[in-house]
């Protein structure tokens, strides 16, 4: 009973807010954000399009989320906020992560093409288009 979390759709995806496992932030099937503490379930916050991937910049405080669309939604949970979402050219995204070391988000979109976001500047840095060859292969 101590680990259960009560959430209300299927989690797709989960990223650590914290280092001590207190603060977890859930992507939901259902568009929403959920936002639990130790004690459980916090704040829940909606969307815009169904989502498939987020990751979190510590130094920001910024969750990153993608989906079905081409925009990279950044929660600020300093601000408590949307900023303005980053607007990439594939249509739709499958993923995103990010480097601290490198200060750069990294998504992937459906067409096979990888961007890199300098998170500071809040601009593409760089854009690539993986081969046909490539874009349907499992990476182990």
């Amino acid at each position: 009973m101590k680990v259960e979390r009560g959430c209300d759709s299927e989690i797709l995806q989960m990223e650590l807010l914290s280092e001590d496992y207190s603060k977890v932030a859930f992507l939901c099937a259902d568009r929403n954000i959920e936002f639990h503490a130790q004690y459980g379930r916090h704040f829940k916050i909606r969307i815009p399009r169904f989502g498939r991937d987020l990751c979190y910049n510590s130094a920001s405080a910024d969750l990153m989320a993608v989906g079905a669309s081409n925009e990279i939604y950044r929660l600020n949970l300093g601000m408590g906020r949307f900023q303005s979402p980053l607007i990439s050219d594939s249509e739709e995204l499958n993923c995103i992560d990010y480097s601290a070391r490198l200060e750069l988000a990294c998504t992937g979109g459906t067409d096979g093409r990888v961007q890199f976001w300098d998170v500071l500047s809040k601009s593409k840095v760089h854009d690539m288009i993986l081969p046909e060859s490539c874009q349907n292969q499992e990476i182990t």
